[in-house]
């Protein structure tokens, strides 16, 4: 055997370790808002494993004034209730609530598909746009548990004591958005092939409708209301710009022309609305791939235009 191979630096042990070791540093110092909420979440449920470490070596794992444990005290402290009068006091778990987790597999797996999602999700849309569907369409979903929780007598029993915690609604939201976005991108899946993205968004939707008897209903309908936002994310802004050049709410007024212009003739006007009408559907289908704030000021000038004139 030769010696040289045993030597630290060139053991294939190690230097997979310190591919690890570049990768993970390489993650941390990635400004992609991805890495962010992810650095977030993992943050977050560190701390929380730290602090129950530390509480139960130094003797204070209950809180003596409560008698609960300090996990406890945090998680009701950080997560949303369904009781809307405690929720008063405490607004701030509609944001908070979304970046918890108690259970290692709760988060392992949130943070997976939202890796998974949010890939995805920023090959269509501005990177700052991860925020903002991740965390509205989590207090979406909070939103939606709440008002789930007060609505269906089958939780009367238990709306007082109930308390939502988790990205799910986010993640979902994110994810529906793509596929709402890109829904025949195709995924490759292990064992399964290549498959539509948006396969894979219904069946996580359905799976939510159909488990909300089966337990966990809070989620579920939190998952959902995460999913409604990031659908209505992108189909609303698209369905008004495409439906509002298509009506005229204000009367052209005729342009007078004077005796030295010469009238258009009909195969001169005829070419015209042709041209403008190509021009048009150029810009929508910008604004379908790439949202209206992409159009340069020109074709936001000409899209005004044309939903106030009637020339083609």
């Amino acid at each position: 055997m030769n010696n040289n191979n045993m030597r630290f630096g060139r053991s294939p042990f190690f230097q997979t370790n310190n591919n690890i070791g570049f990768r993970i540093k390489s993650f941390f110092r990635n400004p992609s808002p991805l890495n962010k909420l992810i650095t977030i979440n993992v943050g977050v449920y560190l701390g929380i494993v730290f602090l129950k470490i530390f509480s139960n070596l130094f003797g204070f794992l209950m809180a003596k004034e409560s008698g609960l444990q300090i996990i406890d005290l945090i998680s009701l402290w950080l997560s949303v209730p369904a009781n809307i009068s405690t929720l008063i006091t405490k607004p701030w778990t509609l944001l908070t609530s979304i970046f918890l987790h108690l259970e290692f597999f709760h988060i392992f797996f949130n943070m997976l598909m939202l890796w998974f999602s949010g890939t995805i999700f920023l090959s269509y849309f501005k990177p700052k746009s991860l925020y903002l569907v991740y965390i509205l369409g989590g207090m979406v979903g909070n939103i939606l548990f709440i008002l789930s929780y007060n609505y269906f007598p089958v939780f009367s029993s238990i709306s007082n004591e109930a308390v939502a915690l988790g990205a799910s609604g986010g993640v979902l939201a994110v994810l529906i958005a793509a596929a709402s976005k890109a829904p025949n991108q195709k995924v490759n899946l292990l064992f399964l092939g290549s498959i539509p993205l948006k396969w894979i968004a219904l069946l996580f939707v359905v799976i939510d409708i159909l488990s909300i008897p089966s337990g966990n209903s809070g989620g579920h309908f939190a998952h959902l209301g995460g999913a409604l936002f990031g659908f209505f994310y992108v189909i609303l802004p698209t369905i008004f710009l495409k439906i509002k050049p298509s009506f005229s709410f204000h009367r052209a007024k005729p342009k007078q022309t004077s005796s030295s212009q010469r009238p258009k003739t009909d195969e001169q006007y005829n070419r015209e609305r042709a041209e403008n009408r190509k021009k048009i559907d150029k810009i929508l289908d910008k604004i379908s791939k790439s949202g209206y704030q992409n159009l340069s000021k020109e074709e936001k000038e000409l899209l005004f235009k044309s939903s106030n004139t009637k020339n083609w």
